[in-house]
């Protein structure tokens, strides 16, 4: 009862700071107000954004955004950064007190090492120009990863970050994943894919949407009759979705950086960092034969040491928290599993540095899919952990907790 009182009273204060909107953003569109904000464009392509409130804290907030497929167009993650369609998370923050800059990265795909440049990048034009008191790093989905690899690596920079459905038990597991639903699949759903787990084409990512998106959903939805998709998700330890459209759909969105995000991913790692050779896949429901003719006709691939090495690099989280850092992370994520987290905080207690770690479970499925007081909660939280000064709307929150 307590929990939803909290909730109830953070969503008020949500409702309040939305009320000063049209003097922020023009949330409906997400268009950067041109009297706070200032849009640059640099020669690779990068934009940038940094807005600064009428009345400012003295303190930054720094936004790396989730995973874009190489081929789209460097843009703002303007779409990414509203809940519900409704609650613009920049103009919360900059109602709050905050400065707020975000970035595109000079790059989309698998932009780990290149998002946490860019975003260091950004940090320090900011604080040459402008006398900064603290600077706080917020992600989502892979900038979850980046914000992470942030307060780890340069604690002197950053004094906090916001993990936000971030695979932060590291890259390593988070593409063997990805991969091992692609090979399970194929196993399961014959002919499908004429091309193995890491030969996508151009010509098969041009065929996406109206080849493989259609005939993914139909056999998804014939395997739910028969044992075939529940077999698949539970090989993989994939959650299942509440509708038979959440399971298409995860099945599509998994399936879906595999073909578009794959070669990518090789070109930056120079090589492929996926392996299963030794992996045994074991079937829930417990029968050694199905279990033994599934591994034996299972896609077998060998990655490459430099690859493996590269995306140990980029990233693969140390768990050596000099700062805080707090995750928020939906119990049911199919794109992005919630057992990151249990790695992610293994990690820190073998450190020793577990007081520096708070993760939030959001009791929904989907990929991020959290509402305005959960996010607000959980910044709310990284700023009662760090140096920098509590924002009234925080200490009301705070209050109601105790």
């Amino acid at each position: 009862m307590k929990r939803v009182i909290n909730s109830i009273h953070l969503m008020s204060i949500v409702v309040v700071l939305l009320l000063s909107l049209p003097l922020l953003v023009t949330a409906n569109d997400g268009m950067w107000n041109p009297h706070l904000c200032e849009i640059k464009v640099k020669e690779s392509g990068e934009k940038t954004v940094i807005c600064i409130p009428p009345v400012w804290n003295g303190d930054l907030v720094v936004y790396a955004h989730g995973y874009v497929a190489p081929q789209e167009e460097l843009e703002l993650p303007t779409d990414e950064l509203m809940i519900d369609d409704e609650t613009f998370v920049p103009a919360i923050l900059m109602g709050m007190g905050y400065a707020f800059a975000t970035t595109s990265f000079s790059t989309n795909g698998y932009a780990v090492k290149e998002g946490a440049s860019d975003i260091n990048a950004l940090v320090e034009a900011f604080t040459i120009q402008i006398p900064t008191n603290n600077v706080f790093v917020l992600g989502a989905s892979e900038g979850g990863l980046i914000a992470t690899m942030l307060v780890e690596k340069y604690p002197e920079t950053y004094d906090g970050g916001l993990a936000l459905c971030g695979p932060v038990g590291g890259m390593p597991y988070q593409i063997q994943y990805l991969a091992d639903f692609r090979v399970v699949f194929d196993y399961f759903f014959k002919g499908v894919f004429h091309f193995g787990a890491i030969e996508a084409d151009e010509e098969d990512v041009e065929d996406w949407d109206a080849v493989y998106m259609p005939a993914i959903e139909g056999r998804i939805l014939s395997g739910l009759h028969s044992t075939k998709t529940k077999q698949l998700f539970e090989v993989v330890n994939v959650p299942e979705g509440p509708t038979d459209g959440d399971i298409v759909e995860a099945a599509q969105d998994i399936l879906k950086y595999n073909i578009k995000g794959f070669n990518d991913l090789i070109e930056k790692a120079g090589g492929n960092p996926y392996d299963n050779r030794w992996r045994w896949y074991r079937d829930s429901d417990n029968d050694w034969k199905d279990d033994w003719k599934m591994n034996l006709h299972v896609e077998r691939v060998q990655g490459d040491s430099e690859a493996k090495q590269y995306v140990r690099d980029y990233y693969k989280p140390t768990g050596d928290l000099k700062k805080p850092l707090v995750t928020l992370h939906t119990e049911e994520d199919p794109i992005v599993p919630y057992r990151h987290e249990l790695i992610y905080f293994l990690r820190t207690l073998a450190k020793g540095n577990s007081t520096n770690l708070v993760s939030f479970p959001a009791s929904s499925y989907g990929h991020c899919n959290f509402t305005p007081p959960q996010v607000l909660g959980s910044f709310c939280t990284l700023v009662w952990m760090s140096p920098g000064t509590l924002p009234d709307v925080c200490k009301a929150y705070l209050e109601s907790m105790q």
